[in-house]
């Protein structure tokens, strides 16, 4: 279920208190006293003023207090204050509970103003209801902060978490230098396929030494080029004998 809007409910609430504590208030006070001329209040010479200020001020207390969420301290101000208004606009239309009649010669006075007493008691205990509201949904907003907390810190902490296995992962990654223990060396495009100089000289070397000697028929040992007689046996070279 979607909640309703704050702005909808305020547009309402200001909408309904205009009509109940402003619009019909003045229209019944205009039928008393076109009715009932002679039925006065101590409030009845200023009666229309005290409505449009009381019922203004209850109006947008009211309306302030549905823009607020339950469980902040500017609903309950402003709770609190539209209860005041309400008891403050209840005494001035009941007159404070005097009020007095003329006919002809005669002359009647009404004293209710321990009913209106009473009256305004019980409509002060609603006050009861706005601080029981206010402390009821406080603790479930705190509980939902706490919540909304720790679930940011724990998406916080698997971001971290992630990022370091990715980063870890990067790091162990393959790679030429890890896969050989020994420093390589990049060749140019024209060494590709070829065998160094220098390997080549070693081995033309390594056979030139092989070439310059030569063996015993007699007893196979080896010899130089240049002897003539073997040092082993004491035979002698045929001429071209080598290995």
């Amino acid at each position: 279920m979607r909640p309703r809007s704050r702005v909808s409910d305020s547009v309402w609430t200001a909408f309904t208190e205009t009509i109940r504590f402003v619009v019909v208030p003045i229209v019944l006070v205009d039928l008393i006293n076109t009715n009932y001329p002679d039925l006065s209040t101590a409030f009845m010479p200023d009666i229309v003023q005290y409505i449009l200020f009381f019922g203004g001020m209850i109006t947008v207390a009211s309306t302030l207090e549905s823009a607020n969420k339950p469980g902040t301290f500017k609903r309950l101000l402003f709770g609190l204050s539209a209860l005041a208004f309400v008891c403050l606009w209840l005494f001035v239309i009941l007159g404070g509970g005097v009020a007095t009649f003329e006919y002809g010669p005669y002359f009647v006075r009404f004293d209710m103003s321990k009913i209106v007493l009473i009256m305004l008691f019980g409509v002060s205990l609603k006050g009861l209801l706005v601080v029981s509201t206010f402390t009821t949904h406080k603790s479930y907003l705190q509980e939902k902060e706490r919540q909304q907390k720790a679930e940011i810190r724990a998406s916080r902490e698997q971001e971290a978490a992630r990022r370091k296995l990715v980063a870890k992962q990067k790091a162990s990654g393959p790679s030429l230098s890890r896969m050989s223990k020994v420093a390589f060396q990049v060749t140019a495009d024209d060494a590709v396929g070829s065998v160094p100089e220098e390997r080549i000289t070693k081995q033309t070397h390594h056979v030139e030494r092989i070439l310059a000697t030569k063996t015993c028929p007699v007893c196979g040992a080896k010899a130089a080029q240049k002897e003539m007689v073997c040092k082993s046996c004491g035979a002698w070279f045929e001429h071209g004998t080598y290995r």
